[in-house]
């Protein structure tokens, strides 16, 4: 190679670098515009800047990380959320400790992080929180929302438990607390066990449950979690009596629920009698979806 090849390579390869130099500070200077608007009052400024962060991939973990601590609440909140869509497993190591924050909105923050990163260290603490009668609602609605995610089998006890939770509230008050028990049958239908399917069928068949909410997202996850196993033996009778039961509800969505998840489950031979005849009487259902969930051809 002769002395002036080389020489224009080395220009090439300072120019290269030079650029790429010029473009990491430009990347390092809006990272940091990035982080303070996000640790601003301007909510839509904020929430634009978290964007971008997300956006930037992970490269900006560790600084977001730091901003995790920072001393206000709502900059820690805002970083959990941003933490939690980065996609990086390490954030786990800081989202963990952000399930004790003091602050209820953070804490919440934090555990739907940790559902979305699926990191699975997380699943015992988080059925604590949606196990707890002390905790905020929405930190346990969050809680919940994550163990969906996890699928995780050990949660069980702790969904059953959330899945049964009424409060007492007085007439004036408003009752918010439907929306931890739907959460709590999506993350037990997830979890497929023998177990789940037991709580959920008890559940939908115990005539206990007065949001209509509730039960249809009952009537789904019990087709979710028995889809999930195949044919399943022990439990099907339970099961098919909850389905059937629901089938006749009073509410349209919940027999569409119902009849859907019928349809779903590969049912024990000595069952596919009784099913077909619950699927023959919502031919004839007043409902057009629910007739729809049925045939949808006809």
């Amino acid at each position: 190679m002769s002395r002036h090849t080389t020489l224009i390579t080395i220009i090439i390869v300072l120019v290269a670098a030079g650029g790429y130099l010029l473009t990491y500070a430009q990347r390092l200077s809006k990272t940091t515009d990035w982080l303070e608007q996000m640790s601003g009052v301007d909510d839509k400024q904020a929430t634009k800047a978290m964007e971008q962060l997300v956006a930037q991939g992970r490269s900006v973990y560790p600084r977001v990380a730091k901003h995790a601590q920072n001393v206000d609440a709502i900059v820690r909140r805002r970083s959990a959320v941003v933490l939690g869509q980065l996609g990086q497993p390490r954030a786990a190591e800081v989202l963990m400790p952000m399930l004790n924050d003091p602050e209820p909105a953070v804490r919440a923050a934090a555990a739907e992080a940790l559902g979305q990163l699926r990191a699975d260290d997380s699943a015992s603490k988080l059925a604590q929180l949606v196990a707890s009668d002390t905790e905020e609602l929405a930190v346990r609605i969050s809680a919940a929302r994550a163990l969906v995610s996890l699928a995780e089998q050990t949660a069980v006890s702790q969904l059953a438990q959330a899945l049964a939770y009424r409060p007492v509230v007085g007439e004036d008050q408003q009752d918010d607390s439907w929306l931890l028990r739907v959460e709590a049958a999506r993350a037990l239908g997830a979890t497929a066990t023998p177990e789940a399917i037991k709580a959920l069928s008890d559940k939908l068949t115990g005539n206990e449950e007065p949001n209509e909410r509730v039960r249809t997202a009952m009537a789904y996850a019990l087709g979710d979690a028995m889809t999930k196993t195949g044919v399943v033996e022990e439990g099907a009778g339970p099961a098919l009596d909850a389905l059937s039961q629901a089938a006749g509800d009073e509410v349209g969505d919940v027999r569409i629920a119902a009849i859907n998840s019928l349809l779903r489950v590969s049912w024990p031979a000595e069952d596919t009698d009784r099913v077909e005849q619950v699927l023959t009487q919502a031919q004839s259902d007043p409902h057009y979806w629910v007739r729809y969930a049925v045939a949808p051809e006809s």
